[in-house]
């Protein structure tokens, strides 16, 4: 069974289909990747590393902005990420 979802081939970051575990292994395409965090049901995790600057991308469109490296199986949140949403639907 599918630990995470993950819609476009572009998409560097899975969504957990439940809580997950540090320690335990997605697999995604041919990787399996060890959990580095504990990640909730709905979050994210990234599925290969992910240098800062570069983009967050989740269903195939662009949801954010890297602010530190995040390696592959670290939780991606508001720790690791600058929400590109947040910016395009709030009004200043």
């Amino acid at each position: 069974m599918n630990k995470v979802i993950c819609l476009h081939t572009s998409d560097n970051v899975g969504v957990a289909l439940s809580n997950l575990k540090k320690g335990d292994i997605i697999s995604h395409n041919s990787l399996r990747i060890k959990l580095l965090d504990n990640i909730d049901f709905g979050h994210k995790v990234a599925l290969m590393p992910i240098e800062k600057e570069k983009k967050i991308i989740k269903y195939g469109v662009s949801i954010g902005i890297v602010t530190q490296h995040i390696l592959a199986g670290s939780h991606v949140h508001t720790q690791n990420m600058e929400s590109l949403y947040m910016k395009q639907f709030t009004k200043k």
